[in-house]
């Protein structure tokens, strides 16, 4: 089961069970069963278990790549940037009506965004590289630091999953085995990409955009994600302000040579 937990419970007092596969946030199937299932309450516990100590080891594994400063000066400049670039598309000089204003705003809003966080690294100190996806398509920023890498798209409010593109599939395919990925998604020579690539983490923050009938100058939120390789779902998805209260605490160590290593084989093991 991929991003799905088995809970069998009693559907009655007549002995039969029902059994929910649940994903992280909603019933995706339920099936009822009337012959007597093992109650397996501790196995749907234990795999709860294992998913939180996931997002622990992701929580350490972020918080020892990153300081506090960087995801602090992200989240300014990605709202900053957010309101200006609706600013631009409907200011007096574009002079957009609301058709072009509808198709303009996502490219304006994606670049701008991207500048944010090109700014928000280079004020870190922490190494980026501009890609280009190929065949030539749209353009993306990819930080690194200790063996993590992250990217930005956006989301609409209502998408469930992120929809398979290149610059997607590249990020996921960073949590594969190392002949896994394919550098050629973003046309980058061996020597253009930060680091070694084996044993990286992929990561994709995500700027939640409001419905077309909401103000259009504030993003709904902005997220720290690890999303599956079938992009179904996340291993990992946090608010911004979640991250930004990791570091109120003391953290575990990380050596990203050991750490990144036995994550990358756990977060393999949860999509089996």
């Amino acid at each position: 089961m991929v991003g799905q937990v088995l809970a069998i419970y009693p559907k009655s007092f007549d002995g039969g069970y029902q059994a929910c596969i649940l994903d992280t946030d909603a019933v995706t199937a339920c099936i009822q069963n009337e012959k007597n299932l093992p109650l397996n309450l501790l196995n749907a516990t234990g795999y709860l278990k294992r998913m939180e100590d996931v997002q622990k080891q992701i929580d350490d594994v972020l918080a020892s790549a990153f300081r506090r400063e960087f995801w602090l000066d992200l989240q300014d400049q990605m709202h900053t940037s957010y309101e200006a670039a609706q600013d631009v598309s409907t200011g007096s000089s574009l002079k957009l009506e609301r058709p072009d204003i509808v198709r303009a705003r996502p490219q304006i809003r994606h670049y701008t965004l991207n500048a944010a966080f090109r700014r928000a690294a280079r004020s870190s100190g922490y190494e980026y590289v501009d890609a280009e996806t190929v065949p030539k398509g749209e353009n993306y920023v990819i930080v690194s630091a200790d063996r993590v890498r992250v990217s930005r798209i956006g989301l609409n409010h209502n998408d469930i999953n992120i929809r398979s593109a290149k610059h997607r599939s590249l990020i996921a395919e960073l949590n594969h085995d190392y002949e896994g990925y394919t550098p050629d998604f973003f046309g980058l020579n061996d020597n253009e990409l930060p680091g070694d690539r084996s044993g990286s983490l992929g990561v994709l923050l995500l700027n939640i955009n409001p419905p077309l009938s909401a103000e259009q100058d504030r993003m709904l939120d902005l997220r720290v994600t690890v999303p599956f390789t079938n992009l179904k779902g996340f291993h990992y998805n946090r608010s911004i302000i979640e991250i930004l209260e990791l570091y109120s605490v003391e953290r575990e160590i990380v050596v990203p040579d050991i750490a990144i290593p036995r994550l990358k084989k756990r977060l393999k093991d949860q999509e089996i």
